[in-house]
């Protein structure tokens, strides 16, 4: 996969292409895993290393590696790394650690809230009706921020991109967001994605043929019970698979990737899976079944490209059958994983 996308790249480059990637590029389905450091330091030193080996050791064939810069509150305009940003120097080593374990890349940057709890990223761009210039800034800062990681990306010989993550509140700004897809192009020559958040912005972008993948955080609900089968929780995924169908159908069979999909072992994971400081006794099971059931409803749809199953910690003791994160170390969940991307 890396050599053949690596020829493509030298090849657009050539030719000064910067149109959407060729289907042959995105064909390969994704096996994926996201790696998320939330601190300074937090891909320093051979902890991460270590941490990257033991997601390696799943069979995993991808991995998301995450990085983080923030804006001040959520009607900020101005976008900058903080002490809660790994370093570009920590970045570009969790890269090259995958590369040598044999991982494909993607490279999905985020935007959040340094100092704001009472908002999140999706709300972004509410405050902004009747202030253009506030919108020109964001923008501004915004394009600063991607175009950055995505020329660090192309360094590095990193194999996916995302230009943007659960920023609903922007995404119906589409020539503005047209242009950052352009530009990312300019600097990057690999596939590219967007992570929209599912409930509602999936259907709201205007845009998706910018990019070459569906991106959908799939935290979807999936039944009203704390002690749900393992077919209870398959037949909670079929309306879903429906709509999923369809989203891709309205932009010409594009293919859709799980950019996060995750659920924490705790007593009713799968009821919000998407809350993440819910209180509720451990429950190993409850996720071991939901990624079993994800795995079979998904997996051998048409229309599915892969998925980067959310999160696996930097820090390589993170997980076990006490912890009630998401995480899949360690666990029951783990075992699943590793039977389906074996």
């Amino acid at each position: 996969m890396k050599v053949r996308l690596a020829l493509v790249a030298v090849v657009a480059v050539l030719l000064g292409l910067t149109a959407p990637a060729s289907s042959a590029q995105v064909a390969e389905k994704q096996d994926g895993i996201a790696f998320t450091g939330y601190w300074n330091d937090a891909y320093d030193g051979q902890g991460p290393e270590e941490a990257m080996a033991n997601l390696a050791d799943t069979g995993a064939g991808w991995v998301s590696i995450l990085a983080i810069w923030y804006q001040d509150s959520y009607t900020s305009t101005q976008i900058g790394p903080t002490d809660g940003s790994p370093t570009d120097a920590g970045v570009i080593h969790m890269i090259q650690t995958a590369h040598d374990l044999g991982l494909s890349v993607m490279l999905k940057p985020h935007v959040d809230l340094w100092n704001d709890p009472d908002h999140w990223r999706g709300q972004i761009g509410r405050a902004w009706k009747g202030h253009p210039a506030k919108w020109d800034r964001w923008f501004r800062s915004y394009r600063h921020f991607i175009y950055h990681f995505a020329t660090l990306a192309q360094e590095q010989g990193v194999e996916q991109f995302a230009v943007g993550t659960e920023l609903a509140g922007t995404i119906g700004k589409t020539q503005r967001w047209r242009e950052i897809a352009a530009g990312v192009r300019q600097r990057f020559t690999g596939p590219l994605t967007y992570a929209a958040t599912i409930g509602g912005e999936e259907n709201t972008i205007a845009w998706w043929d910018a990019v070459d993948l569906i991106g959908l955080d799939a935290y979807y609900e999936l039944t009203d019970k704390t002690d749900p089968t393992v077919q209870e929780l398959e037949d909670g995924w079929t309306p879903y698979l429906q709509d999923i169908a369809d989203l891709s159908s309205t932009w010409g069979d594009e293919p859709v990737l799980f950019t996060e999909v995750g659920f924490r072992s705790i007593d009713g994971a799968n009821e919000h899976p998407w809350d993440w400081y819910a209180q509720a006794p451990i429950d190993l099971q409850e996720q071991a079944d939901c990624y079993q059931a994800t795995f079979a409803s998904v997996w051998d749809q048409p229309w599915f490209a892969g998925m980067y199953w959310w999160d696996w910690s930097p820090d390589p003791t993170a997980g076990g059958l006490n912890d009630a994160d998401y995480t899949p170390f360690g666990k029951p969940a783990e075992d699943v994983l590793r039977t389906w991307y074996a």
